[in-house]
């Protein structure tokens, strides 16, 4: 009786899951893929991390080249490989070892990244900071990136990160089994610490002048201390299974781990998203197929004509401390208070050519993020307990990006954020505006300068817009305050 021809691919994502936790237990551009086809970094990027439609193809397509007249990813790898047994084994397995391959060269990847704020004069990011200008975090991380392919339908990413503060860490690492059953695309099962939920159809650092194409707002933080949460971020364990059907739509559905407060257990694993998304004109999702209604300028791999709309929805759960325990030692015992708490949202993301607009919208809505009152010694020095809070809580979160490739290695662009809460009893709000510019000093080379400028009408029942990304806060809760509050410069050399 023949093997089935999906035995080996079966087996061998067994093994590759296995092998992958026994040793594992925010990226950007990889040179190891530009090794491994022998080819610029600008064939998938313009101003690295953002990608360009192909590049966007090619990670969705779990880091493989979109197929040629039925071309597989080895076929554009030019690398030397080493051979790990002879093709004829295929016939005699399971009586023989299923044959691969892999590089000849280590496929690693190095990048430093750094940034130094320059506070405004009379700003409070000055206040806050007591100066103007040091060269502190000039040189915040270094990654260490492995990227590759055990075959043409497992592919792997990881990212070791080591800060500056002497804190290792392992932000990414997963394995991808693409062309699991059907037509290519449709079926793909990513799973380890992924890059980041798939909540659009473009990539986590698709933004040129934010380091996350979704803004950084910790909802559940506007209320709470303890949380840190932050919707379509990075670096999550779990799973997903995602695909794309017809070239032109995608979809993603994900099951990862919930979140905790410190000094609390994680919860059960709870969150869960769904995603939809389709795109019109241009490249297709997959970079395969037919064109849209304009071919692309090989001049400008960055350019097309098309719009993709996305929609998607996240439930989750957050661990958090809801500050009535008694202090032991001078610091309080964290109580643990569990919310659920479930998002909606859409981004519409439109190209004419050159001209990149962005449009998103999500409203998170929490059961119950509120500390409560805290503990207090009485007379006879035992503590009153204290007593939670169970009220719910949301907030709406709004962004919007322009950005223009002037040359392929200067894009000047706009992005603004804005942050309401909602069902609190001072409902503020926070306008964040971003202008900037990014630029490639040399293809491996990034340097981008963005302003900070804001203006807040009330404060979050913290009574600061620090989880939100903002300085700005107004003296009283009814007033509103205007403020240009900082310049960054931020450099990233990748080799």
């Amino acid at each position: 009786m023949p093997t089935p021809r999906w035995l080996p691919a079966l087996v061998a994502a067994a093994v590759a899951v296995f092998v992958y936790f026994a040793v594992a237990g925010e990226a950007q551009a990889v040179p190891s893929f530009a090794r491994k086809y022998q080819t610029s970094c600008q064939t998938c990027h313009t101003v690295f991390p953002v990608l360009n439609p192909f590049g966007e193809a090619f990670r969705r397509n779990g880091y493989r080249f979109p197929s040629q007249n039925g071309s597989v990813d080895s076929d554009a790898e030019k690398a030397p490989s080493i051979a790990l047994g002879q093709e004829e084994y295929k016939k005699t397995f399971p009586d023989s070892v299923w044959p691969d391959k892999i590089a000849e060269a280590i496929p690693l990847s190095v990048m430093f990244n750094g940034s130094v704020p320059i506070n405004m004069p009379d700003s409070e990011a000055k206040q806050a900071a007591g100066n103007t200008f040091t060269w502190s975090g000039i040189e915040a991380e270094m990654h260490v990136f492995a990227a590759g392919a055990f075959n043409d339908s497992l592919t792997y990413f990881t990212q070791l990160t080591l800060a500056d503060s002497g804190s290792l860490d392992l932000e990414t690492a997963y394995l991808l089994w693409n062309d699991i059953v059907g037509p290519r695309h449709m079926i793909n099962l990513w799973v380890g610490r992924l890059f980041a939920p798939q909540l659009t159809s473009f990539g986590l650092h698709s933004s040129y002048l934010s380091d996350t194409v979704m803004p950084a707002v910790s909802v559940a933080g506007l209320y709470n201390p303890s949380a840190s949460f932050v919707l379509g971020q990075g670096h999550t364990d779990g799973v997903e299974l995602n695909g794309i059907a017809g070239h032109r739509f995608g979809y993603a559905l994900g099951w990862v781990a919930s979140s905790n407060a410190s000094g609390l257990s994680a919860p059960n694993a709870e969150d869960a998203y769904v995603h939809v998304g389709v795109k019109s004109g241009g490249v297709a999702l997959d970079g395969e197929g037919k064109y849209g209604p304009n071919v692309p300028d090989p001049r400008k791999p960055w350019a097309e004509k098309s719009i993709t709309l996305d929609l998607f929805a996240y439930h989750g759960i957050n661990a958090l401390d809801n500050g009535t325990g008694t202090v032991t030692g001078g610091t309080p015992t964290p109580v643990l208070q569990n919310d659920r708490f479930n998002a909606a949202g859409g981004v519409v993301h439109a190209q004419l050519d050159s001209l990149v607009f962005m449009a998103g919208a999500q409203v998170e809505r929490h059961d119950r993020p509120y500390p409560g009152t805290p503990a207090t010694p009485n007379p006879n020095g035992n503590a009153i307990p204290g007593a939670p809070s169970f009220a719910n809580a949301s907030a709406l979160l709004q962004y919007d990006e322009l950005d223009y490739v002037v040359w392929p290695w200067f894009v000047p662009g706009v992005r603004v954020e804005y942050t309401k809460t909602l069902d609190a009893p001072t409902n503020g709000s926070l306008l964040r505006i971003i202008p900037g510019v990014a630029m490639l000093a040399r293809p491996n080379i990034r340097v981008v300068v963005t302003g900070d400028i804001e203006s807040a009408s009330g404060l979050p029942p913290l009574g600061a817009w620090a989880p939100a990304g903002g300085i700005v806060a107004p003296s009283a809760p009814d007033q509103s305050k205007f403020q240009a509050e900082t310049v960054n410069v931020t450099a990233n050399v990748a080799f």
